[in-house]
């Protein structure tokens, strides 16, 4: 069975995919230093906004789907995206998880063939990267590193009896990448920044090529807290065997970050 989902993004907030999720720094970029040999914890819930499509094909043909914040809002099941980052001195180390479970109906062709039918997508993405401080100063930092970044898909497209007989086609799929990344922070003035982050892999050892990419502008609240607000892309290209994923998911992130 070939197994092709695609995600893209539907337009701003008229096309949301919302959820939890905890990512970057921008509490951490800002505000007073602490000692390099202390411990700093970083938290920062976010909304991302982002549509959902996706194509299912099996030896008996294929279906696809579209979701917009409508259907999104009334067909998700469960949503989670999590990301913690602990730093001491110039070394980082940075763990994100992110896990969608949606469903929702797919139009069924054939002339009552079928009375209907379903499709069920669950993703989930688990990243480690490490990051170096290569330059630090008043203006912002520049750091550098890599790591590791999986992914799983789980896609299961049911069609219900009609004239024929109902079916339920399964595909499932996972991989490793290795990526490289980089971040960098710029301080335009005591309470206002830039983030920038991005990393590039795959390189045929998982998929063969991803990227990844956000920024965002942040202010600082008080010294542990601050708000943010950007955007998000994420690519895949992945092909080995009967398993095809095509994945580019982006949109708005607006957030709050905490520091402990």
């Amino acid at each position: 069975m070939t197994t092709k989902i695609r995600i893209g993004t539907k337009g701003a907030m008229a096309s949301a995919l919302a959820g939890l999720a905890l990512i970057a720094n921008p509490a951490a970029a800002q505000g007073t230093p602490p000692p390099s040999d202390a411990w700093t914890f970083t938290l920062s819930p976010y909304v991302w906004f982002s549509g959902l499509g996706g194509e299912v094909t099996g030896p008996h043909g294929g279906e696809s789907f579209t979701a917009d914040f409508g259907d999104i809002f009334g067909t998700m099941k469960f949503s989670y995206m999590g990301l913690a980052e602990a730093r001491r001195g110039n070394f980082s180390i940075v763990t994100d998880i992110m896990y969608l479970n949606l469903q929702q109906g797919v139009p069924v062709p054939g002339l009552g063939a079928y009375s209907g039918g379903s499709a069920r997508t669950q993703s989930v993405e688990v990243s480690a990267i490490g990051l170096y401080t290569v330059a630090d100063g008043s203006a912002g930092r520049i750091e550098l590193g890599g790591g590791i970044r999986g992914w799983w898909f789980d896609t299961e497209l049911t069609l219900d009896a009609g004239r024929l007989p109902g079916r339920t086609q399964n595909a499932s799929t996972s991989w490793v990448d290795p990526v490289i990344s980089a971040r960098g922070v710029l301080r335009l003035s005591d309470r206002f920044s830039v983030t920038a982050y991005g990393d590039i892999g795959g390189f045929g050892v998982g998929s063969e090529f991803t990227w990844q990419a956000f920024g965002t502008v942040d202010y600082q609240v008080t010294e542990s807290i601050s708000v943010s607000a950007g955007f998000r892309w994420i690519h895949i290209d992945y092909d080995k065997g009967s398993n095809n994923v095509a994945l580019d998911m982006g949109g708005p992130i607006i957030g709050a970050s905490w520091r402990f």
